[in-house]
C-alpha cells in the first residue's frame, strides 16, 4: 500500500512538473517579446558591462552603446525602456544590478517632476520587467509599482488589480495566439546593446532656454526615486552620472532639470544638462519627433560627448583587445549590417541624408546645377550635417551653429546654381568638394572618384583595385554612393529625383 502511495505520488509530481513546463513553454511563446529582445542580450553576460544607461524612450534612443564601444571601447548596456518612469527605472536598476556590477550607471532625469509611478500605459511596465526572471526583487518591484489604490492605467483599469499579470504573464497574453508570427519562435534580439534607432527628421518645438537657476522644489514620485537610485549605487560603491538629454523642453521641464542640479551637487555626482547647453544636438536635423526624440544623428552626437565625458571623468578600461570581449568584435560587424541596411531600406532623401552622419561610412555625392535641393533649407542642412566634426566643450555652450558648417563649396554652388560634388573620406580623413567645374577627379583611400557635368547633370564613376566599383548617371538631380570604411566597398549607390 505505501508502495503504491509513493508511486502515486512520484506519478502526480511529475504530471505537475510536466505540466508546469508546457505552461511555462507556452508562457514564453506567447508573450509579446519585446521586453525579451531587450535584455536578454544583457542577461547572458550582464557582468561584462561596465556602464548602464537607465531612463525612458529619450535614453533609447539616444544614446548607442555599440557607438561607445567603437570610438571609446566602453563596454556598455542601454537598459533603458519606453514609457519608463523614475520609479520604473529604479526597480529596473535593482533588478539589472542582481548580476551586473557596473562601474558608473547614467540616470536621465526627464519627467522626474512626475507624480505618478507608472505610465497610462500598462504595457509600458511589461517592457521594463517582463524580461527578468521572477526574483524576490522582481516580486518587490511589482508590488511597490502597484501599491497605489486608485492607480489606473489608459483603459480605466486598476493597477493594483492588474498586478497579477505581472507575476504570471500568460494572463495577459494568452490571447496573442492570432498574432502570433515566425519571430515568436526564432526571436532576432537586439544588436544594439538595447538602444533602438527611430528614422526620421522632424521639425523642432520652439522652446526657449530658462536661466539656470529657475527651479522647481521638489515634490512627487520622481524625485524620490532619483535618490534611491543614488543611494543605492554609492551604497554598491557605483559611480552616478546624471543626465537631462536634448530636446526642446518646456520651461516647466527646464525647471525640472535645473532642480536636479542641486540633488548632483548634494551627492557630489556629475550632471549634464543637455538641455540648457542647447546644441550638443542640432534639433533642426537630429529630431525624430517635434517635441522630440533624437533621431540616429543626433544620438550619434550625445553619444560622442558622453564617450569622452566618462574617458575624462571615470576610470573606465578601454575593452577592445580584450580576449574577454572577443564576440564583441562580431557584434561591431552585425550592427554596422543593420546600419547598411537601414540605409538601404530609405526611399526618401531627407532620412538618407540623416544616416550619412555617420563614422563607419564615407560619402560620396554630386547635385545637379537645376536642382531644387539648394532651393531647400533643410535639405541644405542636413548636407551640411554630413561632415559636421563633434565638438566638446565641457561646461560651456557645444554649438551646432552656421559658422560650424564644414562644405563651403556647396554655399557657391547654391549661389551659382551650379553642380556640386563632394567627398567625405572618413577613413583617410578628408573632405573635397567641387563647384561648378565640368569636370574633374579626387583621391580617395578607396579610390578615384572621378566626375563630367554636362547639361544633363553630374556623372560619378568610383574606381579602385584595378576596376570601376560605382558609376551613377543622370537619373535624378542627387545622386549618392557610400562607402564602408572596413572594406573600401561600395554598399549604396542611389539617385533621387526632387
Amino acid at each position: 500500500m505505501k508502495k503504491k502511495s509513493l508511486l502515486h505520488a512520484l506519478q502526480t509530481a511529475a504530471f505537475c512538473m510536466v505540466l508546469l513546463c508546457v505552461l511555462l513553454a507556452v508562457t514564453k511563446l506567447v508573450e509579446r517579446k519585446a521586453s525579451e529582445i531587450r535584455l536578454r542580450p544583457f542577461l547572458r553576460s550582464a557582468e561584462d558591462y561596465d556602464v548602464l544607461f537607465i531612463g525612458d524612450s529619450h535614453m533609447v534612443n539616444g544614446v548607442f552603446p555599440m557607438e561607445l564601444w567603437q570610438d571609446y571601447g566602453i563596454a556598455a548596456y542601454n537598459i533603458s525602456s519606453y514609457g519608463n518612469t523614475l520609479p520604473v527605472s529604479y526597480w529596473v536598476l535593482m533588478n539589472a544590478l542582481i548580476d551586473a556590477s557596473p562601474q558608473v550607471v547614467v540616470i536621465d532625469v526627464k519627467d522626474v517632476d512626475k507624480s505618478y509611478k507608472l505610465s497610462g500605459n500598462s504595457s509600458d511596465a511589461h517592457t521594463a520587467l517582463d524580461g527578468f526572471p521572477l526574483t524576490l526583487t522582481k516580486a518587490r518591484a511589482i508590488e511597490d509599482l502597484m501599491s497605489e489604490p486608485y492607480a489606473m492605467d489608459d483603459e480605466g483599469n486598476y493597477y493594483a488589480d492588474l498586478k497579477w499579470e505581472y507575476y504570471f504573464t500568460l494572463g495577459k497574453y494568452h490571447t496573442r495566439w492570432s498574432e502570433l508570427t515566425p519571430g515568436d519562435w526564432n526571436v532576432a534580439y537586439s544588436r544594439q546593446k538595447g538602444a533602438e534607432m527611430v528614422i526620421g527628421v522632424a521639425q523642432p518645438d520652439d522652446y526657449d532656454i530658462i536661466d539656470e537657476r529657475q527651479a522647481f522644489e521638489e515634490s512627487g514620485w520622481g524625485f524620490v526615486y532619483l535618490r534611491r537610485m543614488i543611494e543605492a549605487c554609492q551604497e554598491r560603491g557605483i559611480d552616478i552620472l546624471l543626465t537631462h538629454l536634448p530636446y526642446p523642453a518646456s520651461e516647466e521641464s527646464q525647471m525640472a532639470g535645473n532642480a536636479v542640479r542641486y540633488i548632483a551637487e548634494e551627492y557630489g555626482v556629475g550632471y549634464i544638462d543637455f538641455v540648457s547647453l542647447d546644441q550638443v544636438a542640432d534639433y533642426r536635423t537630429d529630431c525624430y519627433d517635434s517635441f522630440s526624440h533624437l533621431n540616429p544623428s543626433g544620438a550619434r552626437k550625445v553619444t560622442d560627448y558622453l564617450g569622452r565625458y566618462l574617458r575624462e571623468h571615470y576610470d573606465l578600461p578601454d575593452r577592445r583587445g580584450d580576449a574577454h570581449y572577443q564576440a564583441w568584435e562580431q557584434e561591431v560587424e552585425d550592427y554596422i549590417r543593420l546600419k547598411i541596411d537601414l540605409l538601404a531600406a530609405q526611399d526618401d532623401l531627407i532620412n538618407t541624408l540623416m544616416l550619412l552622419h555617420d563614422g563607419n561610412f564615407s560619402v560620396c555625392l554630386a547635385v545637379d546645377g537645376d536642382s531644387p535641393l539648394y532651393e531647400s533649407e533643410r535639405l541644405m542642412l542636413l548636407l551640411q550635417n554630413i561632415a559636421r566634426e563633434h565638438i566638446y566643450e565641457e561646461d560651456e555652450f557645444s554649438k551646432w551653429s552656421n559658422a560650424l558648417f564644414p562644405l563651403e563649396a556647396l554655399e557657391d554652388a547654391a549661389a551659382e546654381r551650379a553642380g556640386y560634388v563632394l567627398l567625405v573620406d572618413r577613413l583617410g580623413g578628408t573632405l573635397s568638394e567641387r563647384a561648378g567645374e565640368t569636370e574633374g577627379a579626387m583621391e580617395a583611400s578607396f579610390g578615384r572618384l572621378s566626375f563630367e557635368t554636362t547639361a544633363e547633370g553630374v556623372t560619378l564613376r568610383l574606381e579602385g583595385d584595378g576596376g570601376v566599383k560605382a558609376r551613377l548617371e543622370q537619373d535624378g538631380d542627387v545622386r549618392i554612393l557610400v562607402i564602408d570604411n572596413r572594406t573600401g566597398e561600395v554598399v549604396l549607390q542611389r539617385s533621387f529625383a526632387l
